[in-house]
């Protein structure tokens, strides 16, 4: 049975690869909008879109932009070991329901939204639960200092779906095209 499931997941994985090939397509790209759902996640980051890209068999979260100003921090997949021994339940005291792990980039507004959500911190982490349409999201920080050390859970940050921003169907898109910065007058 073991040897069955491993042949499926293996095919689907193939078949997605190979769907997958080349440039995303809008229905491959979601961009889900959140609210705060409570007074740390206001102060702390404030109402942000995500963009994400739907898989055949998982979600990959790319980037977070801020729904009220112009700043974008791009997020990559990041391995637990990054988080040193124990990986994210080491660092957050406790085995985490959120497992999808990013590593913030300090390109661009990555540095501020550090400093934002992890005062104090050189690197920091994203660690999701589950990202989908209409459900509401937890995201947990986890920061290191620049001079090294353990890295430890900053804060947890609770949002709530507003809804979602559609894109232009069946064509590619370049999920970068988004920068405020590109249009006149922004």
């Amino acid at each position: 049975m073991r040897g069955l499931l491993r042949v499926m997941v293996t095919a689907a994985a193939a078949l997605e690869a190979a769907l997958g090939a080349g440039a995303a397509r809008a229905d491959d790209l979601h961009l889900y909008s959140y609210d705060p759902a409570d007074a740390d996640t206001r102060h702390a980051a404030g109402p942000l879109t995500f963009t994400v890209k739907k898989g055949l068999l998982h979600t990959t979260v790319l980037n977070l932009r801020s729904t009220e100003a112009p700043a974008t921090a791009y997020l990559r997949p990041a391995d637990e070991r990054a988080l040193g021994q124990g990986g994210l339940a080491r660092a957050v005291g406790a085995q985490p329901v959120e497992r999808s792990l990013y590593e913030v980039e300090p390109a661009e507004e990555g540095a501020a939204l550090i400093a934002a959500f992890c005062p104090g911190a050189g690197r920091a982490w994203l660690a999701f639960g589950p990202v989908k349409f209409d459900r509401d999201l937890t995201v947990l920080v986890v920061g290191a200092p620049s001079a090294g050390g353990a890295p430890k859970l900053c804060r947890t940050l609770r949002f709530s779906f507003h809804g979602e921003w559609l894109l232009p169907p069946g064509r590619p898109f370049n999920p970068r095209d988004l920068e405020r910065s590109r249009y006149p007058g922004s």
